[in-house]
């Protein structure tokens, strides 16, 4: 268990040993059971109610089973942002902050068992929505971070890794690798959220690769998935801008000079730089980056 300044995650070093297994995307898409198909609508009801509220249901990917150590397929299926609210998210907020958060039922036990042990993704009955989190580096050593809108569910108001969001279901397609399916999430993500989306930034390659894997608990023991995008251009040669549909999400971006990245290298807490409050993705990735290279 790792304890972040925003949250606490759950990781395994031997399942990040193994990540490179065969992926399989199931054609059937989650589907809430009954106690959370009935507070669906007060839970929903609730999220209009905050003001600037603009939930989209999107179709993202949701992780079946646990990753077995040993290896084995990853096993995942589509999931709806709506059905993910209901699930993955309330459990986590009910857990984090001790009280219903609003609607009229408890369903943490789909979380935890009776002795505190997480509960089997095969068997929780939530939609264990994926989430992909990168940090870019230029050629020249430039770090790439953004501070969240927000309109951001997952990190409103805190710096943020270059790319983090969902892994949707056309990441996968045609993918036979998790590896290749997650790092095509996670680029998706990074070039949204970066503005790398004119013809000319996107001739720019990236390189990205998968580093960890662990569940965040304050979201439902959500899945999530780690890694660093080299980008394979200097940081003068890319325009960064925010997209249009990307304002409600973005505040601003956040390059980091390779002095501060060096220091970062180093040892030294990013919290010493006075950018501002880390994200736990952000915080996960960095300790992943830092780590392994």
């Amino acid at each position: 268990m790792v304890r972040c300044a925003q949250g606490t995650v759950v990781t395994s070093p031997a399942i990040d040993r193994s990540l490179d297994r065969p992926v399989v995307l199931a054609e059937q898409p989650y589907v809430l059971p009954p106690d959370l198909a009935a507070i669906q609508p007060e839970v929903l009801a609730l999220d209009r109610s905050v003001p600037g509220a603009q939930s989209f249901n999107g179709l993202n990917a949701g992780l079946s089973d646990d990753l077995d150590p040993a290896g084995g397929d990853a096993r995942l299926q589509p999931v709806r942002y709506f059905d993910t609210m209901a699930s993955t998210y309330l459990a986590g907020e009910q857990w984090r902050t001790g009280t219903l958060a609003g609607v009229s039922a408890d369903i943490t036990h789909h979380l935890f068992t009776a002795d505190g042990r997480l509960v089997p993704l095969s068997k929780n009955d939530l939609s264990n929505q994926i989430g992909v989190s990168t940090v870019a580096l230029t050629l020249d050593g430039w770090m790439l971070l953004l501070h969240q809108g927000l309109g951001s569910r997952s990190s409103p108001g805190l710096i943020a890794p270059s790319g983090s969001g969902s892994l949707e279901p056309k990441d996968i397609i045609g993918k036979t690798r998790l590896p290749e399916a997650v790092s095509t999430g996670m680029e998706r993500e990074l070039r949204e959220e970066l503005g790398l989306l004119t013809p000319a930034m996107r001739r720019i390659p990236l390189e990205t690769t998968v580093l960890g894997f662990a569940r965040w608990l304050d979201k439902g023991a959500k899945p999530e998935f780690y890694g660093t995008t080299r980008i394979h251009a200097e940081m003068a040669d890319i325009d960064l801008s925010i997209h249009e549909s990307e304002l409600e999400y973005v505040g601003r971006h956040e390059p980091i000079p390779p002095a501060t990245v060096a220091r970062l290298r180093a040892g030294e807490a990013f919290s010493t730089l006075g950018r501002g409050a880390l994200s736990v993705p952000l915080e996960m990735c960095l300790n992943r980056v830092f780590v392994n290279h």
